[in-house]
């Protein structure tokens, strides 16, 4: 973990809302150092990092309106064996929890012929 902190995250295993979580690719050595040390004192988790991507989305506030790069967390519902729609998370962070000031939007499936 300390060779290839640029591949690991460390998070505790019984917080949420993004609490607690040190990005090894974000983190210096001396702080990757720390937060490893801290997480053999507890409950942590080592997670493989993923690569998000973000996709344009509409924002519609008071004052401002237009369209933003926003992390997605896709997690679809499965009922026999199909999809029938998902829960989406968003946010302008790689923690993308609605906790940390993430939002969720609506997914649908929609079935039928196109064009």
């Amino acid at each position: 973990m300390r060779k290839h902190r640029n591949g690991f995250i460390l998070k505790p295993n019984d917080d949420y809302g993004g609490r607690g979580i040190c990005f090894g690719n974000r983190a210096s050595e001396a702080e990757w150092d720390a937060a490893i040390s801290v997480a053999l004192e507890g409950d942590y988790v080592a997670q493989e990092v993923i690569n998000l991507r973000t996709e344009e989305f509409p924002i519609f506030g008071k004052e401002k309106r237009g369209f933003q790069p926003m992390f997605v967390d896709t997690n679809p519902f499965i009922f026999r064996s199909r999809v029938h729609g998902a829960m989406v998370r968003l946010s302008d962070s790689p923690v993308v929890n609605v906790t940390s000031g993430g939002g969720e939007t609506g997914f649908f499936v929609i079935e039928g012929k196109m064009g």
